[in-house]
């Protein structure tokens, strides 16, 4: 008490100081208040989130202090700030919607663009493929002459001369049931094929076939 009977005046002890936290208790109450205005407003819920925002505060000032010494620089920037983050894994996933302005992107290559080195000399490594299979060259058969003649004579000699090439190369079809010995085949301009037919009972008569 003083001389005159008043009492002391006592001081103002803030929000802030009784919990033991720098952020503003009082501002947070009042931004919660604003942000929700139908919800009534623990004595807790301000404080709570004064710390909350404190200790995130604090482990990224810590982080991006660390990116900035070993850029040897002294003073944070929002580059060192986007470098802490995004090496943090968790505060990578709080965050990884936010954009920071003037903080660049991550350094990334691909490693297929970066060359590779070998010996002293500095030679780039180029993969030795094999050598291609040389593949055997197919020879281009001419189609022969189409076997077409006039009535007469003139058929009969044509069909003498078929009967003379065909003996050389004349082949016995595999199925039992057939009875005829192919003489030769040969395939005409369109795709057609003449086959010469030889009865196995010794017939000399010639059959010609298309299909």
């Amino acid at each position: 008490m003083s001389s005159r009977g008043g009492k002391k005046k006592s001081t103002k002890t803030s929000r802030s100081t009784k919990a033991g936290v720098i952020f503003p208790v009082g501002r947070m109450l009042r931004y919660i208040k604003r942000g929700l205005p139908k919800y009534r407003i623990g004595v807790g819920a301000p404080v709570y989130l004064a710390a909350v925002l404190e200790y995130l505060t604090a482990e990224i000032l810590e982080l991006a202090g660390n990116a900035a010494r070993d850029n040897k620089k002294g003073r944070v920037t929002p580059r060192h700030i986007l470098l802490a983050i995004a090496n943090d894994e968790e505060l990578n996933q709080l965050l990884k919607g936010v954009t920071i302005a003037a903080g660049g992107v991550l350094p990334n290559i691909h490693p297929e663009l970066l060359a590779k080195k070998r010996g002293a000399k500095g030679k780039l490594e180029t993969p030795v493929s094999p050598a291609p299979e040389k593949k055997p060259k197919s020879v281009k058969k001419t189609p022969p002459k189409k076997l077409s003649g006039k009535k007469g004579g003139g058929r009969a000699k044509k069909q003498g001369e078929v009967s003379k090439a065909a003996s050389a190369d004349s082949t016995t079809e595999g199925s039992p049931a057939d009875s005829f010995t192919v003489l030769s085949t040969k395939s005409l301009f369109l795709g057609q094929k003449a086959l010469l037919w030889k009865k196995r009972e010794g017939r000399s008569s010639l059959k010609r076939c298309r299909s």
